[in-house]
Order: C-alpha cells, then structure tokens, then sequence
C-alpha cells in the first residue's frame, strides 16, 4: 500500500466530519436563539461591532463607554428572557384552558332532544355555555 493513499481516504472523512459537526453546532446555536428569543441581545452585540469597527471603540474595557454598552447588552439579555417567559406562561395558559373545555360529542337520535355543544366561556372561565340551534343556556359553575 503506498503512504499517500491512507492520508487520501481519512483526511476527507475527516473533514467530512468536522463540518458536520461545525454544522449541527451552528444548527443548535441559531435554534437556541429562535426558541429563546435573543433576537434583542444579538441585534445589540451587531450594533456593538458596527461602533467598533466605525469609531474605534473598545467594547468591553473599564471606560465609561463600554460600561453604557455592557449595561445596555445586560438590559436586552434581561428583556428577551422577560418575553421569552411570557410568551411560554401564555403558551401554557392557553393549552391548559384548552384542555378544560369540555365537549359533547354524543349521537343524535330522532327521539332525543338536540344535543348542545358545551364549553366554558372564554371571556368568564366559570361560566359553563350549553349551545343549541336557536339558544345559548348560560350556568355557573
């Protein structure tokens, strides 16, 4: 076997399989900032970089300048994670309310009555409303 041929097969394996891994870790980053919303924080960290590159600044110093930078990044960081929760608490309220509905499904009959459709209000969540062709019977719970 001549030497070059090992170095010829593993190096592309190799390098097949770093960017593959470059790629699931760039893939997991840019996930991580949709799913949590650091939208605010990165669009800072680039207007960061453009005073930098423009003015020749130094971001991250003991100087009254950068001192405004770091406590403005640390204020969008606080914000996206404020939004990020209320936006999962509101996500959970509404599934859970989803879930408290309660809803007939039985069969009609001829001889029966109509069958409502029961659910809870969404505007007073202890209001049963029983709903029928022609009338709403409002009960509370």
């Amino acid at each position: 076997m001549k030497p070059g041929c090992l170095l010829g097969v593993a190096l592309p394996q190799a390098i097949k399989a770093i960017t593959s891994a470059l790629e699931a870790i760039v893939t997991l980053i840019f996930k991580l900032i949709v799913y949590l919303g650091l939208y605010i924080p990165l669009a800072y960290l680039l207007y960061g970089g453009i005073i930098w590159l423009t003015l020749d600044v130094e971001l991250f110093d003991l100087s009254v300048n950068s001192s405004l930078y770091i406590v403005g990044l640390g204020l969008s960081i606080i914000a996206s994670i404020i939004l990020t929760l209320r936006s999962g608490i509101a996500r959970i309220v509404k599934l859970r309310e989803s879930r408290s509905v309660v809803q007939y499904q039985g069969k009609k009959s001829r001889s029966a009555p109509e069958a409502p459709k029961i659910y809870r209000s969404r505007v007073n969540r202890g209001i049963i409303v029983y709903e029928y062709e022609n009338r709403f019977d409002l009960y509370e719970q």
